[in-house]
């Protein structure tokens, strides 16, 4: 485990429209309810998952609840609401053992979050997943330094 991470308020997995969702609290200067979801998506003619992830929010139009990854919660406690995010890879991948996950943030400062993420526990991450970018038009190995348009992470086949 990288750090603390926040206790799961619910995990569901809904095989029907084949979507992993997670809600926990951050826990900083307030109480502000979070969610992380694993949802399908096509790319470049290959199946994804994206792993969406933000402020749990009720839609004021449809009174839905969904996830905003817009938002800036400056809440205080950005280290443990990263790695709890980060916890549900291990989950997503005992669901989805074969699967690759699509990371893109909401804005290029936060996928460089993101890489810089992977840079720091690149000697923690390595062993079990394979990580690869999309830059110019290409999909290639995971290069420190390299601006990508989004990653993508799979678990190693051992």
């Amino acid at each position: 485990m990288i750090g603390d991470v926040y206790p799961f308020v619910s995990e569901e997995y809904n095989q029907e429209h084949d979507v992993l969702f997670f809600v926990f609290l951050s826990r900083g200067k307030k109480v502000i309810p979070k969610a992380v979801g694993f949802t399908p998506i096509e790319k470049h003619n290959s199946k994804f998952y994206n792993w969406g992830f933000g402020d749990l929010v009720q839609n004021e139009q449809s009174g839905e609840v969904e996830i905003d990854d817009e938002t800036d919660s400056n809440n205080g406690d950005a280290k443990t609401v990263f790695y709890t995010v980060v916890s549900t890879l291990v989950r997503f991948f005992e669901i989805y053992p074969g699967a690759t996950v699509h990371i893109e943030g909401s804005n290029s400062q936060r996928t460089r979050i993101y890489k810089g993420f992977i840079n720091r526990y690149w000697s923690e991450i390595e062993p079990n997943y394979d990580i690869r970018g999309f830059a110019n038009g290409q999909i290639g190995n995971f290069e420190p330094g390299t601006e990508y348009d989004y990653l993508l992470i799979s678990r190693k086949k051992s």
